[in-house]
Protein backbone atom coordinates (compact mmCIF):
# COMPACT_ATOMS: atom_id res chain seq x y z
CA UNK A 1 0.00 0.00 0.00
CA UNK A 2 1.11 3.29 -0.96
CA UNK A 3 2.06 6.10 1.67
CA UNK A 4 1.10 9.79 1.03
CA UNK A 5 2.11 13.21 3.08
CA UNK A 6 -1.34 14.07 4.23
CA UNK A 7 0.32 17.82 4.12
CA UNK A 8 3.09 19.45 2.86
CA UNK A 9 5.96 19.04 5.34
CA UNK A 10 9.73 17.86 5.81
CA UNK A 11 9.93 14.07 6.15
CA UNK A 12 13.49 12.15 6.99
CA UNK A 13 14.18 8.79 6.01
CA UNK A 14 17.79 8.33 7.98
CA UNK A 15 18.35 4.59 6.18
CA UNK A 16 18.12 6.02 2.71
CA UNK A 17 20.04 9.18 3.86
CA UNK A 18 17.34 12.06 2.73
CA UNK A 19 15.21 14.92 3.93
CA UNK A 20 12.26 15.59 1.78
CA UNK A 21 10.06 18.67 1.39
CA UNK A 22 7.23 16.31 0.52
CA UNK A 23 4.26 18.01 -1.31
CA UNK A 24 0.28 17.40 0.00
CA UNK A 25 -0.56 14.05 -1.28
CA UNK A 26 2.57 13.27 -3.11
CA UNK A 27 3.49 9.48 -2.92
CA UNK A 28 6.33 8.91 -0.42
CA UNK A 29 9.05 7.71 -2.22
CA UNK A 30 9.30 3.49 -2.16
CA UNK A 31 12.36 1.70 -0.74
CA UNK A 32 14.25 0.80 2.86
CA UNK A 33 13.35 2.98 5.86
CA UNK A 34 10.62 5.03 7.21
CA UNK A 35 9.74 8.43 6.24
CA UNK A 36 9.64 10.57 9.53
CA UNK A 37 7.78 13.88 9.20
CA UNK A 38 10.07 16.21 11.10
CA UNK A 39 8.99 19.47 10.46
CA UNK A 40 6.26 21.56 8.67
CA UNK A 41 6.76 23.51 5.92
CA UNK A 42 6.57 27.11 6.93
CA UNK A 43 10.35 26.26 8.05
CA UNK A 44 13.77 26.65 6.14
CA UNK A 45 15.96 24.12 4.94
CA UNK A 46 18.72 25.69 7.71
CA UNK A 47 16.43 25.17 10.77
CA UNK A 48 14.99 22.05 9.62
CA UNK A 49 19.22 21.22 9.60
CA UNK A 50 19.67 22.55 12.91
CA UNK A 51 17.07 20.97 14.18
CA UNK A 52 17.74 17.51 13.01
CA UNK A 53 21.43 18.32 14.34
CA UNK A 54 19.88 18.63 17.26
CA UNK A 55 17.43 15.96 18.13
CA UNK A 56 20.21 13.25 16.03
CA UNK A 57 23.09 13.46 18.08
CA UNK A 58 26.13 12.07 16.68
CA UNK A 59 24.33 11.87 13.00
CA UNK A 60 25.46 13.27 10.25
CA UNK A 61 22.56 15.61 9.24
CA UNK A 62 24.13 18.87 8.24
CA UNK A 63 25.11 16.55 5.57
CA UNK A 64 21.95 14.83 4.42
CA UNK A 65 20.80 16.03 1.00
CA UNK A 66 17.53 18.22 0.70
CA UNK A 67 15.48 16.97 -2.00
CA UNK A 68 11.82 18.51 -2.88
CA UNK A 69 9.27 16.22 -4.50
CA UNK A 70 6.23 18.06 -4.99
CA UNK A 71 5.47 15.87 -7.48
CA UNK A 72 4.54 12.46 -8.80
CA UNK A 73 6.88 13.09 -11.49
CA UNK A 74 9.69 13.93 -8.36
CA UNK A 75 8.92 11.16 -6.62
CA UNK A 76 9.09 8.61 -9.44
CA UNK A 77 12.95 10.22 -10.36
CA UNK A 78 14.08 9.74 -7.16
CA UNK A 79 12.55 5.94 -6.67
CA UNK A 80 14.61 5.73 -10.24
CA UNK A 81 17.90 6.93 -8.34
CA UNK A 82 17.22 4.82 -5.54
CA UNK A 83 17.09 1.98 -7.47
CA UNK A 84 20.15 2.54 -9.40
CA UNK A 85 22.05 2.75 -6.16
CA UNK A 86 20.31 -0.56 -4.66
CA UNK A 87 21.98 -3.85 -5.93
CA UNK A 88 19.50 -6.30 -7.97
CA UNK A 89 17.67 -8.60 -5.66
CA UNK A 90 19.47 -11.95 -6.88
CA UNK A 91 22.77 -10.32 -6.03
CA UNK A 92 21.45 -10.15 -2.58
CA UNK A 93 20.80 -13.52 -2.04
CA UNK A 94 23.88 -14.84 -4.06
CA UNK A 95 25.80 -12.70 -1.58
CA UNK A 96 23.43 -14.47 1.48
CA UNK A 97 24.05 -18.04 -0.04
CA UNK A 98 27.94 -17.71 -0.33
CA UNK A 99 28.02 -16.28 3.05
CA UNK A 100 28.73 -12.59 2.58
CA UNK A 101 25.81 -10.97 3.74
CA UNK A 102 25.86 -12.58 7.26
CA UNK A 103 23.94 -10.30 9.76
CA UNK A 104 22.28 -8.29 6.49
CA UNK A 105 18.15 -8.40 6.68
CA UNK A 106 16.46 -6.78 3.56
Amino acid sequence: MEKRASKTAYFLNRALGYLALIGRNVRLPDGAGVWVLVADAERAPWEVAELLIATYLGGDSNRQPLIALLTEFDVEDIDSELRMRAPPLEEVVVAAAAGGAEGVVR
